[in-house]
């Protein structure tokens, strides 16, 4: 398996929902992901870097990521020991939003409409850094309208998607260039070289030269500064992973085990029981059948609807 692993709408969006906004808090082992779909990720609280693909800045609370199918990235807080939360609103919106736009009895003009049918057909990934009022009332309206499951209640969102496709637009024919400011701390680029090749075996002393340090004083610098140990962070990361792949894909535990670059079986079971509290059987089992009933919990809604 080559790159990294794709959230699915499959798992994220109910049944007749072509809008998903979640509130998720970034974690310094957050998994390195792609989707798709289209996400808007805003910064709500707090301080980090964001990674995607080749390309790392640093955010705030303000920026506003917009982050196509197939792009690989990951957010990452500045503060390296969890006391400072990086908070981030995911607005997603699948592809076929397009056509249902086009398909709708004509409440909205196609000039309304226009700017969010060029969002969702952006290839490349954008930001937009305008610490815009408007646009922070608008995410703010849709942030409240997030339990709007219905079909009446998706559409109740789109006037204001309307608008804030309107704002970001312009934004994404500007070319990305940033430098790291002077509070950028170099164990970042350590981390994230960590969640991007836990695969590979990366040691200690491979790490410590990064930072121009030696072995010794970087393991010391690396606990004060994260709480714990490099090991025990890059085996969180690979946990971590494998959760994502028990749940993403139909790969056999093996398969998951050797994928985030662990082969001994007995290492890996012990490590995820640890991590997880139980098996990967049994963690994969339990989110197959949580899945399985909010999908029947959707359909008899619907059902129940006509």
């Amino acid at each position: 398996m080559e790159g990294f692993p794709v959230f699915t709408g499959e798992y994220l969006f109910d049944s007749c929902s072509s809008v998903q906004m979640l509130l998720t808090q970034e974690t310094v082992t957050s998994v390195c992901h792609q989707h798709d779909f289209l996400e808007l990720a805003y910064v709500v609280q707090g301080k980090g870097i964001h990674l995607a693909g080749e390309d790392k800045m640093q955010v705030m609370q303000g920026d506003l990521l917009v982050i196509p199918p197939g792009v690989s990235h990951v957010f990452h807080p500045q503060d390296l020991t969890g006391a400072e939360p990086l908070l981030i609103f995911n607005c997603m919106l699948r592809p076929e939003l397009c056509r249902i736009l086009r398909e709708l009895p004509r409440p909205f003009s196609e000039v309304d409409m226009l700017p969010l049918l060029r969002l969702l057909e952006v290839k490349q990934w954008f930001w937009y850094r305008g610490k815009s009022v408007e646009l922070t009332l608008l995410l703010r309206r849709m942030q409240g309208m997030q339990n709007y499951g219905s079909l009446r209640g998706q559409q109740q969102l789109y006037p204001l998607l309307f608008e804030v496709a309107n704002l970001i637009m312009p934004a994404a024919a500007v070319p990305f260039t940033q430098q790291p400011g002077k509070d950028y701390d170099p164990l970042h680029d350590v981390i994230l070289y960590m969640i991007s090749n836990f695969r590979k075996k990366i040691t200690l002393k491979e790490m410590s030269r990064q930072i121009s340090v030696s072995s010794r004083q970087f393991q010391r610098l690396f606990k004060i500064k994260t709480g714990r140990s490099y090991i025990q962070m890059l085996q969180e990361i690979r946990m971590k992973y494998s959760c994502i792949l028990l749940m993403f894909t139909k790969l056999g535990i093996q398969s998951v085990a050797l994928e985030v670059g662990i082969y001994d079986m007995k290492y890996f079971y012990r490590l995820f029981r640890e991590y997880s509290g139980m098996t990967p059987a049994s963690y994969r089992n339990r989110l197959q059948s949580h899945f399985l009933s909010a999908k029947e919990m959707m359909s008899s809604a619907e059902h129940c609807s006509h």
